[in-house]
């Protein structure tokens, strides 16, 4: 199977503008790879599913992600959301540790 990068925006809610920013930088970086390697999604800490899943994302990191922050393959790369390019190396460092397996 193809190594898989997933990336979670945890944030107050959707549309924030620092949200949108990371969604942005997330399109723009997709062509560099393959369809279906690099996907995400917001974790929207103002509805149901996205404290659920926050609190899922702290077992599986081992502390609450912050809000805002960055996970990658459920491991928080930020606290905050980055730079452009420091947000492109993340996710260029997590594809080649991918096992080829998407996370869980």
């Amino acid at each position: 199977m193809a190594r898989k990068v997933y990336v979670e925006i945890v944030a107050k809610k959707k549309g924030c503008m620092l949200c949108d920013l990371a969604l942005a930088i997330l399109e723009e970086i997709a062509p560099e790879f393959e369809p279906g390697v690099l996907t995400w999604e917001v974790v929207d800490m103002g509805a149901r599913e996205g404290l659920l899943r926050h609190e899922e994302l702290a077992r599986l990191c081992g502390r609450k992600p912050a809000v805002p922050s960055i996970v990658i393959n459920e491991k928080i790369a930020f606290d905050h959301i980055p730079e452009m390019g420091d947000l492109t190396e993340a996710v260029q460092q997590a594809w080649k540790e991918s096992p080829g397996r998407a996370p869980t």
